[in-house]
């Protein structure tokens, strides 16, 4: 009897057992659902907010795109830079007016575009000249006029944590101010030159009158050298006067198809006897086509003239003469209606200065065999109204090319060479 009620004992206590056991496991399964369905939440948030984050990112990615295109779309150029100089950001029109890549530009110095601001400098990056003026200041880079202007770049905390530079082409402002100036100065002249017509011209007159008189009275030899010498310079004064007035007068020309290569041949067979007397050698070679342009073959043969006299006065007693024609693009051939003829003059005459190429075109500047330039003005003004350009090329130490693009409307006649 006391055997089984150990047993009995010990069986109860193991049934216990047994239902603490599956009263925890209970408990526990019902924990693990729970926190499985926590850990199901607790992913389900995570990749809401994964997905929130992405999209975040996305849209900070499209912005930044949006903003970079948005700089590489400004005619401006944009450079931003840290406190030390080095370049954060670059758009495409900094790439273009620096002729770098953005790879090279990017991490660069900024002196890499800005010659006074190479390392080591004493003053603070902000301290520049270009923090400083409000017009921004001018440099030249790769042939262009460009203004710069520098401010800095500040944190939400209103602390400068670097710059931002601007660079602006200015190189088509440049040329219509100096339009501008030209055509002042011409308004200028022509208020001047209707004076000089009628305040020297009469005395002039009466000057070469009496000197001709004399000239028939005079019997002394070396008197009548000083007499032939009195009118041929009141001839020429009288031809300074005439060109005076024909540079300031607004002609009209009379436009219709004119040959490049006939009034070419037409100026050359005239000039042939001159050129030969003058000892030099001239070389023509013309483009493939027969291009016609609209223009006042009068205007245009005195611009010719003018640019083929040029060359002569300023070589000497031997020398070449190169004329030649050919296409703006090498290498494409133009549809009626477009397209650009080049003419060039070149010469193995005397050179130039620096001033004297800038200023080559001011009527009131020299010319290159002395006195007032006004050939070369009145030339230039014959191109502007035929919508053209001229540009000179020219050597200190010798030789001068000027160079006449007008418009193409067409061609006539076959095709053909006439070479060297």
């Amino acid at each position: 009897p006391a055997d089984a009620d150990e047993n009995m004992s010990e069986i109860g206590l193991l049934q216990k057992t047994f239902e603490e056991f599956n009263d925890s496991a209970r408990k526990l399964h019902t924990s693990y659902g729970q926190m499985e369905s926590r850990l199901q939440q607790i992913g389900a948030e995570l990749e809401a907010a994964n997905g929130e984050l992405r999209r975040n990112v996305a849209e900070k990615e499209e912005m930044q795109e949006f903003l970079r295109n948005i700089l590489d779309s400004l005619s401006t150029a944009v450079v931003v830079t840290d406190l030390e100089g080095r370049i954060r950001i670059a758009n495409r029109c900094a790439v273009a007016f620096s002729g770098l890549a953005r790879e090279v530009l990017q991490d660069s110095h900024i002196g890499v575009l800005f010659e006074d601001l190479k390392p080591p400098r004493g003053a603070s990056l902000l301290d520049s000249p270009y923090f400083r003026t409000e017009g921004g200041i001018k440099i030249r880079m790769l042939g262009r006029t460009l203004e710069v202007s520098g401010s800095p770049f500040t944190a939400k905390e209103g602390e400068a944590t670097g710059a931002v530079f601007l660079m602006r082409d200015i190189s088509r402002i440049e040329k219509l101010e100096e339009t501008t100036k030209r055509a002042e100065t011409f308004a200028a002249m022509g208020e001047m030159a209707a004076t000089i017509a009628h305040e020297i011209r009469n005395p002039l007159g009466s000057i070469e009158l009496f000197a001709s008189l004399l000239l028939k009275d005079i019997r002394n030899r070396r008197n009548r050298e000083h007499a032939k010498q009195i009118i041929s310079a009141v001839k020429s004064m009288d031809g300074k006067i005439s060109n005076l007035l024909l540079h300031a007068r607004s002609p009209h020309p009379f436009m219709r198809p004119v040959s490049v290569h006939d009034l070419l041949r037409e100026i050359l067979l005239f000039s042939e006897q001159v050129i030969d007397q003058e000892d030099l050698i001239l070389s023509v070679r013309y483009a493939d086509a027969e291009p016609c342009v609209q223009g006042d073959p009068e205007m245009l043969k005195q611009l010719f003239i003018s640019l083929i006299i040029n060359a002569l006065r300023a070589m000497p007693e031997e020398g070449r003469l190169r004329i030649e024609t050919s296409y703006a693009d090498a290498g494409r051939r133009f549809p009626e209606g477009c397209g650009q003829i080049e003419i060039r003059f070149s010469d193995g005459g005397c050179g130039l200065s620096r001033n004297g190429v800038e200023r080559i075109f001011d009527p009131l500047g020299e010319s290159r065999e002395g006195g007032c330039g006004l050939g070369i003005a009145i030339a230039h003004n014959i191109v502007d109204l035929h919508h053209g350009s001229i540009r000179l090329e020219a050597e200190e130490k010798g030789g001068t090319t000027f160079s006449i693009l007008l418009p193409v409307i067409g061609f006539a006649g076959e095709s053909h060479r006439k070479k060297d």
